[in-house]
Order: C-alpha cells, then structure tokens, then sequence
C-alpha cells in the first residue's frame, strides 16, 4: 500500500507565479488545492493542468480566501493540509503617502496580509493536531528597501515578514515550520507591461521561485524556520 500524496494548498495559484508553483509541486506529485476568484484564470490552469485536473490531483474551488469563510471552504477542501503557500497578493504604488488614497491601502492589506492571516487559521488546527506543517509565505524586497513611492505595498510586505517571524515562534514547539520568500522584481507579462523599459535579465523568472518554495516544503528544509529567503 502506498502512502497518500501530499496535500499542498496553493492560494494565489491562477497567477503569474502560482501557476508555476501549482506546476512544480504537481510535478513532485502533491495533491495541490488552487482558490479561484477570476474566470479566466481559473479556465487557463484548467487548460494547462487538464490531466491533473480530471484525475482529482487538482482541486479548483472558487473562494474569497481573504474572508474566514473562503479559507475555511479551501481547508475543508484540502482535509489534512500539509503545505499552505500564502501566494496571493496585490500591487499598487508609484504615488508619494498623502496622495496614496485610503482605498488602495485597504486593498493591499486585503490582499498581503489578512489572506495570509486568514488563511493561517484556517489551516493551523489540523496541522497543530499532526503536529506537522509548513507554511509558506511570498514577502517582497520592498518590505526591505522601502523605496519612496511604495508605502502601502511596502507596509503591507512588511507585515507579512512580521508574521513570518511571529507565527514561527509560536508553533516552534509544534512540528510546523513557517518561512517567507523575498523576491525582488519577478518576470511576469504584467510587471513587463508595467515597466516595459526595464532590464528583464535583472527579474526572477517565475519557475525559479517555485522550486525555492518546492525546496522549503521538503524534507531536505527542515531545519529551515522562521527564514527569509532572498530571492
């Protein structure tokens, strides 16, 4: 008899970067469980993860994981998650503080930091009752540089190093890990659109930051906790 497939949990997952991830941790064999909001990037996962998808290693469940019920829906649908990867995320800025407008900070906030939250509590039960889990996080250089122009997003990266480092400590005595990736400028058609006069040879192409996160889910990281991991 052969043991069940990981279950891995990827939020953000009809994206840019977590279409690769999906891609990475289904090649390793993962049972991997994707939220959706958007239709077409739901259909274009669907597309390319056809056999994945009609043999039940994919899950596509539509769901607003920044709100507790969504969360709670994603979980149910993975049972015993092993790995959550916190990748859903937003950017906005570009505009000093005072002319940042309240809305796009609560978006981003939505988007960075309460999916993250929402999401953790929705899946730390049963990996505190296993006593076995890894979550992870996609931070931002940002959060570090801090560059004028970029508080909100900024703020709202921070935050999730914050709870990188806080969440570790208080499952450190629980068999869980918990790490944040922290990319500078990644290579997708969008940030391309967005800055088509950029050097491209200087972003991380996608497919290089899901095998760090594939490397932090595995066995070989364990000693790996609380981390955050330049990229």
């Amino acid at each position: 008899m052969t043991d069940k497939p990981r279950t891995t949990i990827v939020t953000g997952g009809t994206g840019a970067l977590g279409s690769r991830v999906v891609r990475a941790f289904l090649g390793a064999g993962d049972r991997v469980v994707v939220p959706w909001i958007v239709d077409r990037e739901r259909d274009a996962v669907a597309k390319a993860q056809p056999d994945a998808l009609g043999s039940g290693q994919l899950t596509l469940l539509q769901a607003d994981v920044a709100q507790e019920s969504g969360a709670a829906s994603v979980v149910a649908a993975a049972g015993e998650p092993a790995v959550l990867i916190n990748g859903v995320g937003g950017f906005a800025g570009g505009a000093p503080l005072h002319k940042t407008d309240l809305e796009t900070w609560e978006r981003l906030w939505t988007m960075n930091v309460r999916s993250v939250v929402a999401m953790s509590r929705a899946a730390l039960p049963a990996m505190l009752a296993h006593k076995r889990g890894v979550i992870l996080n996609v931070a931002s250089r940002a959060a570090i540089d801090r560059p004028a122009g970029l508080a909100a997003y900024s703020a709202s990266k921070a935050a999730v190093i914050v709870l990188t480092e806080t969440l570790q400590r208080e499952v450190a005595n629980d068999g869980i890990r918990v790490n944040a990736i922290v990319p500078t400028t990644i290579d997708t058609p969008a940030n391309r659109a967005a800055m088509p006069k950029a050097d491209f040879s200087q972003w991380t192409p996608p497919d290089r930051i899901a095998l760090i996160l594939l490397w932090l889910a595995s066995d070989a990281a364990t000693t790996v906790r609380g981390g955050l991991i330049p990229v």
